[in-house]
């Protein structure tokens, strides 16, 4: 297939990207943690669309492996962003849903999103892909979205974006992004 046949997507614009950041910031409050993973904020995701939802329903919708999912269900629940019940026609079967808190930080993530879930999975999976080692936080797609934002940035731009975590781990955000290749770094 040639260039013409499918051509790249155009890029987003300026309010686009700045937009996007601004779910980020949702996604972040939602779970109280930058630190969290693109594939967690998925499977918290899933659970809101999918309320009453099991594990195993979770593993076969995202394609992910029982021991990934129960891990971030765990760290979910732990964190109060997700609620436990005995299930109604199996107790055995665990059902999911997110807490208040949690919902109504995801409803404010999902509006520019026309409130449909699994477009937002799709965005951040297309994330994901950008990355071949790593798998990307919410704090390292918030400086990635920060680069975008500025069209160049200097560490320090990007930093006052993040969320005040300890100077190394918004450093090890940055290096993340440049040694994934996806920003490039004009510092010599």
């Amino acid at each position: 297939m040639s260039d013409t046949e499918n051509p790249p997507a155009p890029a987003p614009s300026k309010a686009d990207v700045i937009r996007l950041a601004e779910v980020v910031d949702h996604l972040v409050d939602s779970m109280g943690d930058p630190g969290v993973t693109l594939r967690r904020t998925m499977i918290l995701l899933d659970i809101d669309q999918h309320a009453g939802t099991t594990q195993n329903a979770i593993g076969e919708r995202l394609n992910l492996e029982k021991s990934v999912v129960s891990r971030n269900v765990d760290w979910l629940w732990g964190h109060g962003c997700v609620i436990r019940a005995a299930g109604k026609t199996d107790a055995r079967e665990t059902e999911l849903t997110t807490s208040q808190f949690t919902h109504k930080h995801l409803q404010l993530a999902l509006r520019p999103f026309g409130n449909h879930h699994q477009v937002l999975k799709n965005c951040l999976e297309s994330f994901i892909a950008l990355f071949k080692k790593h798998m990307p936080s919410l704090r390292e797609l918030k400086a990635l979205l920060t680069v975008g934002a500025k069209g160049r940035a200097t560490r320090g731009d990007v930093i006052n974006n993040l969320y005040d975590g300890p100077p190394t781990t918004d450093q090890r955000a940055l290096r993340t992004l440049i040694e994934e290749g996806v920003v490039r770094s004009h510092e010599q």
